[in-house]
């Protein structure tokens, strides 16, 4: 028997109920707390399969959590970060029963996280290697979707948003006279980018060239699928997807399939370019709407080519 998410949240609707509003009154986002959930229902599953009836939370001991990341690492191969953050929800989880008395105890206070990869780098793409995916969005886009999803990437890859703040995008955020938008970001925070001169163009084309007629209450949305509706998050990954996948089948390059090109890695794109460039870290960080300059930081890597222009330097002297 397969325990289906409306039998979990049938049986552990008061729980889940308030585990819910807690994150809302915390100011999460929709997406946040969507993401949370999920989690929470794969724990859920994992606990109850065996008996297939309601185990009590309070019951809930430090082993069975383990063998729940154990069961992640070896047979999902969930990696070190995926792991994590399912312990942090689960965590979260506890935490918000223990405050309003629905459990006794915290079975998560003493587990410790996997430890992640220490200098693992994002992966982005080199300039000739962006410049081969937009050039294959026409090759993989229906005719009237092509520059539709050419400024969709562009966001990603040239403003760095992620797919969640596409998704949001509102012709009401638009600021025509000082050419950028305002995007919607983690936890709700709001943050101002100014766009490249030709991206706010193509932006504009086709809001006002291409852009579906959208169906009553999506009147405000930017991006719009061909049923009229607010494009999808799970739609703009797809889309991504294809592109990358033709790519493979094409293209010499081995990087796509050791990259694992996806959506994100074109905001990893932006911010890499950006550090390289010498544009300052601070900037950076307000540019991609990251609370905490040390995760900025992780995009200060140094390519094998600055190494060598670095060392481009003459000692003949010393030798000669």
């Amino acid at each position: 028997m397969t325990i289906t998410n409306e039998t979990l949240s049938n049986w552990y609707e008061e729980e889940l109920m308030l585990f819910e509003t807690h994150l809302d009154n915390k100011e999460y986002s929709s997406f946040t707390i969507e993401n949370y959930k999920r989690d929470i229902l794969f724990f859920l599953r994992f606990l109850t399969r065996k008996k297939e009836e309601r185990v009590d939370l309070d019951s809930v001991k430090k082993i069975h959590i383990t063998l729940f990341m154990n069961e992640l690492k070896v047979q999902r191969d969930n990696a070190a970060s995926s792991r994590n953050r399912r312990l942090s929800a689960i965590r979260s989880f506890y935490k918000c029963l223990g405050e309003y008395e629905l459990v006794d105890q915290n079975p998560t206070l003493h587990m410790e996280a996997a430890k992640e990869p220490k200098g693992k780098l994002p992966a982005y793409l080199e300039k000739d290697e962006l410049r081969s995916f937009f050039h294959q969005i026409e090759k993989v886009s229906q005719k009237q979707h092509i520059n539709r999803n050419k400024v969709m990437m562009g966001l990603m890859a040239f403003a760095g948003l992620r797919v969640t703040e596409i998704h949001h995008l509102n012709k009401s955020s638009l600021h025509f006279e000082k050419r950028g938008i305002t995007v919607l970001g983690k936890g709700n925070k709001s943050r101002y980018i100014p766009l490249p001169k030709k991206l706010f163009e193509e932006l504009i084309a086709y809001i006002k060239l291409e852009r579906i007629f959208p169906i009553k209450g999506e009147e405000d949305a930017v991006f719009i699928s061909r049923r009229g509706k607010r494009i999808s998050r799970r739609r703009i990954q797809e889309i991504t997807e294809g592109i990358c996948q033709s790519l493979e089948r094409e293209l010499p390059f081995e990087s796509w399939k050791v990259k694992g090109i996806s959506s994100h890695k074109l905001r990893h794109t932006f911010a890499t370019h950006l550090v390289r460039d010498g544009k300052d870290i601070r900037t950076v960080q307000e540019l991609l709407g990251h609370s905490n300059l040390n995760t900025t930081q992780k995009y200060t890597h140094v390519s094998d080519k600055q190494k060598e222009r670095a060392m481009d330097m003459d000692v003949h002297d010393y030798f000669d």
